[in-house]
């Protein structure tokens, strides 16, 4: 989810967008730019306001003339859905789609398909825009009841990628709790960068006005550079508020896995010797600053936890392999920032949580369907498994 808890208060202007009364344009062909970047903005539930916010910041926020293509499907509540081309000068619609469902892995392979063919660029940035829910998944529409898994959204990359033989480079979550091992892990073979948070996001979101002016005058920065860059743009736009934000290497991800392979194995092995050290580390690792969510996401930050059972297993290959896994970690998140210390958030935030309930009883089956490639493939699962049975 995104977090609206902090604006509960704040009075909200009605906003009438400048395009809301345009008419789809004919297309004709662009000529090849650095970026594409495309936002799926699902403002189809209680977000509906603060999309058209967003959505203005980032026509703002382009400068005149920039050598960028800006690419926006938008859905509100209640209203027909429309692909919007976006510049500083002018709002051009696309596409008049009516009502679709932005939960459908179609929609986001449609809207994908659409963008990679019509503005062909050097580099692809998908944002997705919405309410999320860590391995849950994000882009929940009220209006179909249904909502994007991790599973759901790789298949639609997939999708879009054979259909267009060209690649997204950057996947990025403006939505809570996303930034998972478990969501890295299964958008590992679509893209090279995933950014998201540990954490809630507020519902203002993303700083659109910066990032878009950023890219404007940065038109042919990397991916690396701009996702940094977006991380740390993100932070300091929350002086008043506890937010983190990560951006995760995907190219070295098949390595981290291994590493979190052989750490789960051994504990798993060790279980009746490690039964209490990984309790009392699961406790002190978790995301307690999750507000509004009654308890229901039991998300650990994965490093500190390897660090808390590393501090208890001095001279075991328990050690060892912890600290490999954490050297991992250190590789696989190239760029994060946090708030410091508010209330009851510890200031060490490391980049990434992983799904660990207390125990069976908080424990949601669809974790098995919702990351599929990630429960097939790695040996974290039946580690949980064996630390209930053993409980």
């Amino acid at each position: 989810m995104k977090s609206q808890h902090a604006y509960i208060a704040i009075s909200i202007v009605i906003i009438t967008l400048a395009f809301s009364q345009c008419t789809p344009t004919a297309f004709a062909s662009n000529p090849q730019k650095s970026w594409t970047f495309m936002v799926y903005l699902d403002a189809d539930n209680s977000l509906d306001m603060f999309g058209p916010i967003n959505f203005n910041q980032i026509s703002d926020g382009l400068t005149s003339g920039a050598n960028v293509n800006v690419i926006v499907l938008m859905d509100r509540l209640n209203q027909p859905a429309y692909t919007y081309e976006v510049t500083h000068e002018e709002v051009k619609m696309v596409q008049s789609l009516g009502e679709v469902d932005m939960g459908d892995p179609e929609t986001l392979a449609s809207f994908l398909t659409f963008a990679i063919e019509n503005y062909p660029t050097t580099y692809f940035f998908l944002d997705l825009w919405d309410h999320g829910g860590g391995y849950r998944g994000v882009c929940w529409d009220e209006s179909s009841d249904n909502n994007l898994s991790p599973h759901n959204v790789e298949t639609a990359i997939a999708t879009a990628e054979s259909n267009t033989g060209k690649q997204v480079q950057v996947v990025g979550f403006d939505a809570c709790l996303m930034g998972m091992v478990e969501i890295c892990y299964e958008l590992k073979d679509v893209t090279n960068i995933v950014v998201g948070s540990e954490m809630l996001v507020p519902g203002y979101g993303w700083p659109y006005m910066q990032l878009m002016t950023y890219l404007s005058d940065n038109p042919t920065v990397n991916p690396h550079a701009f996702s940094a860059e977006l991380v740390e743009e993100y932070v300091a736009y929350y002086p008043k508020y506890a937010v983190q934000l990560s951006a995760i290497d995907e190219e070295v991800i098949s390595d981290f896995a291994g590493s979190l392979n052989n750490f789960a194995e051994a504990l798993e092995a060790q279980i009746s010797t490690y039964q209490k050290i990984i309790t009392g580390a699961r406790s002190k690792a978790q995301q307690k600053f999750i507000l509004g969510t009654a308890g229901s996401y039991f998300y650990i930050d994965l490093y500190k936890f390897a660090h808390l059972v590393d501090e208890r297993s001095c001279g075991t290959n328990i050690e060892t392999l912890s600290l490999d896994l954490m050297n991992e970690l250190d590789a696989v998140v190239f760029a994060e920032a946090h708030s410091p210390r508010q209330g009851n958030l510890d200031t060490k935030q490391f980049g990434l949580t992983i799904n660990f309930p207390p125990n069976i009883n908080k424990y949601y089956a669809s974790y098995e369907t919702d990351v599929p490639c990630f429960i097939e493939e790695t040996s974290w699962l039946p580690f949980l498994m064996t630390y209930y049975s053993s409980m």
